[in-house]
Order: structure tokens, then sequence, then C-alpha cells
């Protein structure tokens, strides 16, 4: 049987997608996976996949590109759909091939923002448990799934010429203001006294929230290291600590032990870490989660979401450390 795996963006999406690959490959499905570029670089030392497909997202931007696309797929028994967006709708569409997608959960992760709707919601939800259910759609039905990013062994030994002895790593950065907690300085101070160094890793963008200088003996390897660098980095660290960003799941990804943390947004949307993945803090305020992707501004001005004591981040991330060992 030969499947081919869509998901097209963002970087923690994708890498979220990398649990089905485990199960499909012991079942011996021959595996595609079609991405954007630059994702595909996730996947590119994954013996188990036998073609990545990468494409620019501007190469998919209308119908008339879209159906050419779906018309030159070809040879494959089934579509797993693990974006279910309208690019990935048209082209299970068009390409005639059937296709079977994810629950989503799209309307009760909006109504989750309104604290009407919140009160009558009381399931959980997991993205990578939904990848599971749709796995079982095709009768494969594993105990459970983990994301998983394959790095080879000189990979991670080139990487160690950046890095200190016993250190963690800290994803500062977020796409918007209120998922990005602004005490990661303070919390980089506390390690860094009890003999733990500390290592930034992230994209020079990541860099626009900072509310102050990090402290010496911190090293900042922001928009310094490819992506697949970055995993390497941070499959040596003894734990991550991050916000609700793609260094959470490039953390998983790794396994190395996950401490999330949460403003804007919520665990309810599907993203949070397994037990065995780590921890997250959130605070439970009433007026969490505020929208789906942390957009808007905090309707208090305050942003007490993220007001969070750097001693608990600090003893949190000790508490997963200790667990992991």
């Amino acid at each position: 049987m030969r499947i081919l795996v869509i998901r097209f963006s963002s970087l923690g999406d994708v890498l979220l997608t990398t649990s089905v690959i485990r199960p499909l490959h012991e079942n011996g499905i021959t595996i595609d996976f079609l991405t954007f570029t630059p994702f595909d670089q996730l996947l590119e030392k994954d013996s188990r996949i036998k073609n990545i497909i990468k494409v620019n997202k501007k190469d998919l931007k209308n119908i008339s590109a879209i159906i050419d696309f779906s018309k030159s797929l070809k040879g494959y028994d089934l579509i797993l759909d693990l974006h279910s967006n309208l690019r990935s709708l048209l082209i299970g569409h068009f390409s005639g091939i059937p296709v079977v997608r994810y629950r989503k959960n799209s309307i009760k992760r909006r109504l989750y923002t309104k604290p009407f709707f919140r009160r009558f919601i009381k399931d959980s939800f997991n993205v990578v448990d939904a990848y599971s259910e749709a796995l079982g759609k095709i009768g494969i039905k594993p105990e459970e799934i983990r994301p998983e990013v394959v790095l080879k062994k000189e990979e991670i030994e080139n990487v160690k010429k950046y890095l200190p002895y016993n250190f963690i790593v800290i994803g500062a950065g977020a796409r918007y203001k209120n998922k990005s907690y602004p005490y990661f300085q303070e919390v980089s101070s506390l390690f860094l006294k009890n003999g733990i160094n500390v290592v930034l890793v992230g994209t020079n963008s990541d860099k626009k929230f900072d509310t102050k200088p990090f402290p010496e003996g911190v090293i900042d390897l922001r928009g310094k290291l490819s992506l697949r660098e970055s995993l390497s980095v941070i499959s040596t660290a003894r734990a991550t600590i991050s916000n609700d960003s793609a260094i959470a799941h490039m953390s998983r990804a790794v396994k190395t032990p996950l401490l999330m943390i949460y403003g804007a947004t919520h665990p309810y949307f599907g993203f949070y870490p397994f037990d065995d993945e780590g921890d997250y803090i959130l605070k439970g305020l009433p007026c969490q989660p505020c929208d789906l992707h942390g957009k808007k501004e905090c309707r208090f001005k305050n942003a007490e979401c993220l007001n969070i004591d750097p001693e608990l981040v600090y003893s949190k991330a000790l508490n997963i450390m200790k667990n992991s060992l």
C-alpha cells in the first residue's frame, strides 16, 4: 500500500504529523510526504519516507495550479490529509485518490475562546491523538504515537562546538506578544546561579519581544542555526522551556523533556505535551484562552495570563529534569 501524507505548514504542525510515520512504516506502508519548503528539512534524513514532495506555497495559490498539481499525483492508494484546509481538500478532490482526514475540531476550538460556550465543552483534545484516530480509519491502531524527527549522529556531533556542558534550552520566541513569556531573563539567572547553563534557540525574529537583555553567560544562538542544527542542539539539552510555539514541538520531536508556558492560548487547542513528554504551566484565568492563535491584544491591557513567577518556572523545569533521569 502506498500513502501520501499531506501537511503543508506550519513548522510546529509538521513536526506533530511526524507521529504517524512510525506506525505507517511498521505496517509495511510506503510513505510519501507532501509539505511546503522549508519544512521538508525535518524529514530529509528519515529513511522510512520514500519521497518528500516539497512545494512552494506561492505555486499552489490558485485553483488552476492546484488542479494541475493534483492530477500529477499518481500511484497512491490513499491520501492521509493531516491538514484539512481548503488547499488539501481540493487536492484530494481533484486527484481522484481516496482520502482519510483527521478530526480537526475547528469549531469546538473556536467556541472554546468564548466563556459562554466553554462551560459546555467538557472533553479534551490533542492533535496527536486526532492523528492516531485517523490512522484507525485505515486499520492501524497503535497504543500511542509521538512526534519524531530522525537526526544523524554526525549532526549532533557537529553542533557540540556551540554548546556548554549541562544546559537547558529556552525558546523565548512566539509569533504574538500575548504568547511570549516576559520573564525568561529572570528564569535564565536562576539556572545560571545554580550551575546549569542556558542556550537560546530560535530565529532572529524571536528577539522582538525581549523585554530586557539576557544575563551574561546565556548563549544566544537565535538566528545562527539551521532548522536541523536547532533540533540537534535541543536533542542534547537536559530540558526545554518554551512558549506555545514551534520550539516546544521541536523538543517533543527529539525526546527532550519540555516545560511549556501558556499565555493567551490554551491546552484545549490540542498542542500540549503528554505526561511522558513533560509538563505545562497555565494560570487558568477566566479569560483564558482569549484567542485561538494568541493574536488579539489583551482586553485588560495587562496580559495577566503571563504574569507567572520565574521561581515557579524554574522549579517546574527542575522537576521534569529529575523525572527524566
